[in-house]
């Protein structure tokens, strides 16, 4: 790496770490570049630099709570026992509770990628998919195991856990549950799907 490849770069990670503190205390609406570039003592050309929009920047500052996420979950993987169940609702929980400590910025790219044909947003469900692999483990593992049929299959029963688990984190979002309501709720729904997958 040259000396002004690291200094683009350092410049990017000081714009990403700028928008996200914009993100976090104005909300993905009320932030703008200007803020963005402000924060981060750059012009807006710069900021647009980085990231080609703000939906960008936004996608950019999840990847990394994507991958926070992931590491979280295979580790949490490894030490956990029990039923299908039980291994899934403590996967599940690592995530929604991520997730809602920065609930504004993966609502506002759930809810964006749901409205816009934006291309950007696509890589927000890509991410979260990556961030799913310890769940789609289990899922093959209780198959495995004979806890759930035979047969089944493992990418569409993840996709459906997918789809329980954007469920509950709209209604916590919406309901201002805490995290004991939330965990409930989330395990509660989870065994609802179980049960018409066991063996």
């Amino acid at each position: 790496m040259t000396r002004r490849d690291m200094r683009r770069e350092a410049t990017r990670a000081n714009v990403i770490e700028a928008a996200r503190k914009v993100f976090l205390s104005e909300g993905y609406e009320g932030a703008t570049i200007k803020m963005i570039a402000d924060s981060a003592k750059v012009s807006p050309g710069t900021v647009l630099n980085a990231a080609p929009s703000k939906a960008a920047l936004l996608i950019q500052i999840l990847k990394d709570e994507y991958e926070g996420i992931r590491d979280a979950g295979d580790r949490l993987e490894a030490s956990l026992s029990g039923s299908v169940l039980d291994r899934l609702a403590g996967l599940l929980q690592v995530s929604l509770e991520a997730q809602s400590r920065h609930g504004e910025l993966f609502a506002a790219a759930i809810g964006h990628s749901w409205r816009w044909t934006d291309p950007v947003y696509q890589e927000t469900f890509e991410q979260m998919s990556d961030a799913w692999e310890p769940v789609a483990r289990v899922v093959k593992d209780g198959v495995k195991s004979g806890e759930l049929r035979a047969g089944l299959d493992v990418d569409a029963v993840t996709s459906v856990l997918e789809d329980v688990y954007l469920g509950v984190l709209r209604r916590v979002r919406r309901e201002e549950l805490d995290q004991a309501a939330a965990s409930a709720l989330m395990r509660e729904r989870i065994a609802l799907v179980l049960d018409g997958l066991k063996a």
